[in-house]
């Protein structure tokens, strides 16, 4: 697993995807499970999706995008 991101996630996490792949869901989800090889993410739409290494750099907390872009409109 991407060390660097997997240290960052936990379960219970909110999460939302960031990518250019349209077949992603949009919105946030929540952290449901944690493996050695992949991370369950249940989306707010009902949607259960397992993300494997690779896509793990496109999940993003919640928290932190949302102060990103409000940041982004008083500059």
């Amino acid at each position: 697993m991407n060390t660097a991101v997997a240290r960052r996630l936990a379960l219970a996490d909110r999460v939302v995807w960031i990518g250019k792949d349209r077949h992603q869901p949009a919105g946030l989800g929540t952290i449901t499970r944690i493996t050695a090889h992949e991370v369950e993410v249940r989306w707010d739409g009902g949607a259960v999706a397992r993300y494997r290494r690779v896509h793990l750099l496109n999940l993003r907390h919640a928290r932190f995008t949302s102060e990103m872009e409000s940041g982004r409109k008083v500059a």
